[in-house]
């Protein structure tokens, strides 16, 4: 099975590196998991949460077959990755980690420049 996920780091020299650290040891926690998987769009490989804390069957299921494929899980970075290293062309994860750390993993709202993308009419849609 080949995932994806986000990634959290905290830098060795920072002014808060011990909180940081803090923080993450407590992100890689169940109960840190489950407030997550409950807000929906995340899929936690933490062994030790509860299956009932997704909110829908088929979070719940691709959940479960993500922790039952164990070792077999190949976690891909190749969109994260510079194109330099195989990557998707005009991304990269530095730029993916500033964006991360600038926006906190809420739902905002869209911005006022976003336009919802309409189906393109067919043949079988015309008179």
């Amino acid at each position: 099975m080949v995932s994806g996920g986000d990634a959290a780091v905290v830098l060795k020299d920072g002014k808060n590196s011990e909180a940081g650290m803090a923080l993450l040891e407590y992100l890689a926690t169940p109960e840190a998991a489950a407030v997550w998987a409950e807000a929906g769009g995340f899929i936690s490989p933490n062994k030790n949460l509860d299956p009932a804390s997704y909110g829908d069957d088929v979070t719940r299921a691709t959940a479960e077959s993500l922790v039952g494929a164990g070792d077999s899980v190949r976690f891909d970075m190749s969109d994260q990755a510079p194109a330099a290293f195989g990557g998707t062309k005009g991304t990269a994860s530095g730029r993916s980690s500033r964006t991360s750390c600038a926006t906190p993993p809420t739902r905002r709202p869209p911005p006022p420049s976003w336009k919802p993308r309409l189906p393109r009419p067919t043949r079988a849609d015309r008179p």
